[in-house]
């Protein structure tokens, strides 16, 4: 058979071939691409926080190494910043996860705004960002940069359909000056952060070496302080005397911590109370302060014994149970016992907040909202809050006089606890002029120190011995 008559098969088979190669090309191609989108995909995932878009931890980590190796070749400064947002769990706990989400990643878009492309925004996790300024002039361009952060953050979130507030607190360190450790300049930023935020939150703070000496104290401060919780004797409790308005006659107590130390002292309150809440020590606080003061109140001619809750005890799903334990162990009266709470507090996890409020109602045990006036919201909340008294903020009577208005607020607060059935106590009465304006207003409790100090269960004994008559201070 002659060539040309294989001619056609072998054109055929040619093009099967062709044919072949230029799907496999082509399978090959599409596998590449493919490939190539995965690494993508890796390289994104690795170095991109999938939520905000803005560099993750480890990017972060790379980033500072590399500005840090060029320093001593460009003789230029650079800032860490470390920024953790206020009050975020609010809003997780008000409005839910999803809405949490939706303000990270508004406030990351804040952050891009207001940093140049040299610089480096990343999240480390939770609400918790970082920043490297790069070429920094000084410390005033630092300075700068915080103020408008805080700025930024100041202005309304629009999250799940309504604005929410929140705020930012900044700590910063500065390389060379604060060393060129990337270990060091991130622990010193966050320490920095620390101080911002026990300063009153929404400021910022340079990092200065004083503040290591500040922290060791802190930890000092813990440790004796965990110490004292499991030593009987050292964790007191006084009473501070709750008095009628109209007759002066001493109807209840509050149960206030004291700590007396053998090295320091008498701790101050506003000291270690904040303390034991950041460290979790709160609870076992909480828990001896109610065990004691039941232990003493029991057999008291009182109507009220009162005793402070913190939002973690609140929280906690167990928290009803403990306090019915320790009204059955001491053999107190649930109907005289009166747990004072924040309204903050219970604007935090109204679930768990409100399942022990109602386990705890429902065996006569009545709650009083701590420092009103001064919380997360306003007076028209006022009545969606299960509660049987109001306490009026000592910085409002404190206040009468001046030209803040703080009579007129004061006297909305009493209208308006009557009007939804509600007791009120004035705190921080010192002087016999803000007592006869309360009573003049309409309060039906005062406590300050006109009418007495906080004092240990023997002194207090005498006053009731005495026939619960107003005390000097």
């Amino acid at each position: 058979m002659s060539f040309f008559n294989w001619l056609p098969t072998l054109v055929v088979v040619f093009g099967l071939v062709l044919g072949g190669i230029i799907v496999a090309l082509a399978a090959l191609r599409r596998r590449t691409l493919r490939l190539i989108e995965t690494e993508n995909h890796i390289y994104h995932l690795a170095h991109y926080d999938l939520l905000t878009g803005l560099h993750s931890r480890g990017h972060f980590n790379s980033r500072l190494a590399d500005a840090l190796t060029l320093l001593p070749a460009t003789g230029e400064q650079l800032a860490i910043l470390y920024l953790d947002l206020d009050r975020f769990k609010q809003v997780n706990d008000s409005f839910g996860h999803p809405a949490g989400d939706e303000l990270l990643r508004e406030f990351a878009d804040r952050l891009r705004r207001l940093t140049v492309e040299v610089d480096t925004v990343a999240r480390l996790g939770g609400d918790e960002f970082i920043i490297i300024q790069r070429a920094v002039a000084g410390e005033n361009e630092v300075k700068t940069l915080c103020e408008h952060l805080i700025e930024s953050a100041r202005r309304p979130f629009e999250v799940a359909g309504v604005q929410v507030f929140v705020g930012v607190s900044v700590g910063v360190a500065l390389a060379p000056r604060d060393g060129v450790d990337q270990v060091e300049l991130v622990r010193k930023a966050d320490l920095a952060l620390y101080h911002a935020k026990a300063g009153g939150r929404s400021g910022y703070a340079l990092f200065e070496p004083e503040m290591d000496q500040t922290l060791a104290k802190r930890k000092g401060l813990e440790q004796d302080l965990r110490k004292a919780l499991q030593t009987p004797g050292h964790i007191r409790v006084h009473y501070q005397p709750l008095y009628t308005a109209d007759t002066n006659r001493m109807t209840g107590v509050e149960a206030l911590a004291r700590w007396s130390d053998a090295e320091r002292g008498w701790v101050a309150p506003d000291l270690f109370v904040p303390l034991a809440e950041e460290t979790g020590l709160i609870e076992v606080l909480g828990e001896l302060v109610l065990r004691q003061a039941c232990l003493d109140a029991v057999h008291w001619p009182i109507e009220t014994l009162a005793v402070n809750v913190s939002g973690l005890q609140l929280n906690n799903p167990s928290f009803a149970m403990k306090v019915t334990s320790i009204l059955l162990e001491t053999q107190m009266d649930p109907r005289r016992l009166e747990l004072e709470v924040t309204e903050s507090t219970l604007s935090q996890r109204p679930t768990e907040c409100q399942q022990n409020m109602a386990a705890l109602r429902s065996v006569g045990v009545r709650f009083a909202l701590d420092d009103f006036g001064t919380g997360f919201s306003s007076l028209g909340r006022l009545q969606s809050l299960e509660v049987d008294r109001i306490k009026i903020d000592r910085s409002f009577v404190q206040g009468f006089g001046g030209s803040n208005g703080d009579e007129a607020i004061v006297q909305a607060i009493i209208d308006l606890a009557r009007a939804t059935g509600l007791s009120t106590t004035a705190e921080g009465v010192e002087t016999e002029s803000q007592c006869n304006y309360l009573r003049k207003l309409g309060c039906d409790q005062l406590q300050g120190f006109l009418l007495s100090r906080p004092v240990p269960k023997e002194d207090l004994q005498e006053l009731l011995d005495g026939g619960s008559r107003r005390a000097t201070a």
